[in-house]
């Protein structure tokens, strides 16, 4: 009977075992031109993802034989790209106020936008959900993975930064700028009284430990034992009246406190709009006075302050319209204005931006972005870092995502061929080692593609 139990045991040990192993598969990527974007690419090359992280890279490994294998033979090997700003992830932008901090783009994630589905088709495997533009003082911002049925469950890194917008919705730039000037000093101020106040009850509080000490001392040598017993009622009494509460703070005053106090002592970045070269200008008094750690987010207007922003070193995002013209108000002669070309030659180093209401080839692909701006003279490796790795270090993920290297998250893309050209697909993308997205599945692409039949 105990044999059988036993055998018993085994049996479900070995039931469970097998359902682990299954979940948490080995996958291996065979036969791709790897772009790790640490270090050269690998021809030929071999991804091994095990828990869904990059267990190994390179060429002629050993390939577990448990693992899945993918052959991308004649194909291309990229780590996922990582979208900097976007706002198309929320039901709503959270731009209906002025000065909401205590918000979180996180209530608003919805994982059923086509924003998502979108992303995934597109080889985007990260995205910074951020506030939009028309607001003084926005919520806060978050990294998502692009793949989930939860938005829990797609967080990578919440609180990245607090969206401020230098362009008015409404008004004069002048009032817009010291109005937001203003409540940055109000949080300066109400952070000093505070401090202030906690050191009057911190030396308060040592006041009457020190007297209290003082009177056990003067008790201890008093012998009249009636004397030391009144005496601690007498004490109980008069310090259990003297306590006071203090009126408890509400869960938004406490929530846009701590955000406040967070952006002003640089814990919390600053993505801050600046639409115009003269925004610029203002953003940087502030980020120099209150010691913000800014990110800046900057509108085709802007180029005029690139010098300015090269000299900051500070993240840039640039306008999801990197090239437009412009007409001389006083020769009324044309000019091409080229984003990319400008920043560079400023010596300003930035990232991309794409337009999620564009349709069709253009601003809405990240590729499209990068494969502009080498076209006026960016490096190509610099374009595809911008893309990826640069990105990631811009919002704080680069030790999760970015690259192919071993330890960091399985968030992969395997493309046709060279991620630049407008001929490549992207086949499949993998976040956490899980593939998300297959072009040979996509419904929607063979709808669109497929032969309209005759009506007769």
């Amino acid at each position: 009977m105990k044999s059988l139990k036993n055998l018993f045991h085994v049996a479900v040990l070995v039931a469970v075992t097998g359902c682990l192993t299954a979940t948490a598969q080995d996958v291996a990527i065979k036969g791709a031109t790897v772009i790790t974007m640490a270090g050269k690419k690998v021809e030929n090359g071999v991804v091994i993802v095990r828990d869904g992280k990059i267990a190994e890279v390179g060429a002629d490994l050993k390939i577990p034989v448990e693992a899945t294998i993918i052959d991308a033979k004649g194909m291309v090997v990229m780590p996922g790209i990582v979208n900097v700003h976007s706002s198309a992830g929320m039901s709503q932008a959270n731009e209906n106020n002025d000065n909401v901090p205590f918000l979180s783009v996180i209530d608003s994630i919805d994982p059923a936008l086509s924003f998502f589905e979108e992303s995934r088709r597109n080889g985007v495997t990260s995205a910074a959900v951020v506030p939009g533009n028309s607001t003084m003082i926005g919520g806060r911002a978050a990294v998502v993975k692009t793949a989930g049925s939860y938005v829990n469950d797609m967080v990578l890194k919440k609180d990245i930064g607090l969206k401020i917008s230098m362009a008015p919705r409404s008004g004069s730039r002048l009032s817009h700028y010291a109005k937001l000037r203003k409540t940055l000093e109000d949080v300066v101020e109400a952070q000093k009284k505070r401090k202030e106040k906690e050191e009057e009850e911190k030396k308060a509080k040592a006041e009457a430990e020190k007297k209290k000490a003082e009177e056990a001392k003067k008790k201890a040598a008093d012998k009249n034992e009636d004397e030391k017993k009144e005496e601690p009622k007498k004490a109980a009494t008069s310090s259990s009246s003297a306590k006071k509460t203090p009126a408890a703070e509400s869960v938004t005053a406490v929530a846009t406190r701590e955000t406040m106090e967070a952006l002003l002592a640089g814990k919390l970045p600053a993505y801050i709009y600046c639409s115009q070269a003269m925004d610029v200008t203002n953003a940087m008094r502030l980020v120099k006075e209150f010691k913000l750690k800014p990110i800046y987010v900057v509108g085709r207007d802007a180029y005029k302050a690139a010098g300015a922003l090269a000299k900051a070193k500070a993240p840039v995002i640039l306008d999801s319209n990197l090239v437009s013209w412009r007409t001389d108000p006083r020769t009324r002669e044309d000019e091409k204005i080229v984003l990319t070309k400008i920043f560079s030659d400023a010596g300003c180093s930035f990232l991309f931006e794409t337009n999620d209401r564009s349709t069709g080839a253009g601003s809405h692909y990240h590729w499209y972005q990068a494969a502009t701006a080498i076209k006026y003279g960016m490096d190509r490796e610099a374009a595809l870092k911008a893309l990826t790795i640069d990105a990631a270090k811009a919002l704080g993920i680069g030790e999760f995502v970015g690259s192919i290297e071993a330890g960091k998250d399985a968030d992969l893309v395997i493309l046709s061929g060279d991620p630049l050209k407008a001929s490549t697909w992207v086949e499949k993308t993998l976040v956490g080692g899980k593939v998300v997205y297959e072009r040979a599945k996509d419904e929607r692409l063979r709808l669109l593609f497929e032969p309209e039949k005759d009506a007769n």
